[in-house]
């Protein structure tokens, strides 16, 4: 009776050891994708805008003043925002924007400027000495241009308003500009917004 006893134990003990640590189909399956996805990563690149384009404006105002501005794609620089989902890797690349901005008066050219990512920075305080936490922080890095026009309100009758706005893709963080052309030539870069 006790060997059969004996038996019985080791018996049993047997059973619950060997079930000890086994996991379940489903189990099993939800471990192996998760490796799966540690192991292998696509990565997606995607272009905004996806190819060279260009707008151009063309205005004579009331005061006297024609405005020409061109915004064009730089294709050589852009605003890298990146997500992971699932195992694919997507780069977002945001290209930067050109403009060049000429101003008449009296048939003669008053402002000549071209400006790219480097220029406008210095034109609109976008700089890289900012504090984390403030307006314009990483606006030097990660801000593109989003639009750019002439502003015809009549208040402006010596001189030319252009609305500029600036933005960080993928976020709120919107600031505002103004520059003020007077009749010598002269400008003036006016931050009026910020979020």
């Amino acid at each position: 009776m006790r060997n059969l006893f004996g038996i019985l134990l080791i018996i049993l003990l047997g059973i619950t050891s060997s079930c000890e640590g086994r996991i379940t189909k489903k189990q099993a399956l939800a471990e192996d994708i998760e490796e799966f996805k540690k192991s292998v990563s696509v990565q997606l690149e995607i272009f905004e805008p996806e190819s060279y384009t260009e707008h151009r404006v063309d205005t004579t105002l009331s005061n006297g003043f024609r405005v020409k501005i061109k915004a064009y794609t730089d294709m050589n620089h852009s605003v890298i925002f990146t997500k992971i989902k699932d195992t694919i890797n997507y780069q977002t690349h945001y290209r930067n924007f050109k403009f060049d901005i000429i101003v008449e008066k009296d048939n003669k050219v008053i402002y000549d400027k071209s400006f790219d990512k480097q220029k406008a920075n210095k034109a609109f305080k976008f700089n890289p000495n900012l504090v984390k936490g403030s307006d314009l922080y990483n606006f030097n890095k990660l801000a593109i241009l989003n639009a750019i026009q002439v502003n015809d309100d009549p208040n402006y009758a010596n001189m030319v308003a252009i609305d500029v706005m600036y933005v960080i893709p993928k976020t709120d963080k919107v600031s505002y500009h103004k520059i003020l052309i007077n009749d010598k030539g002269k400008a003036n870069f006016i931050q009026t917004e910020k979020h």
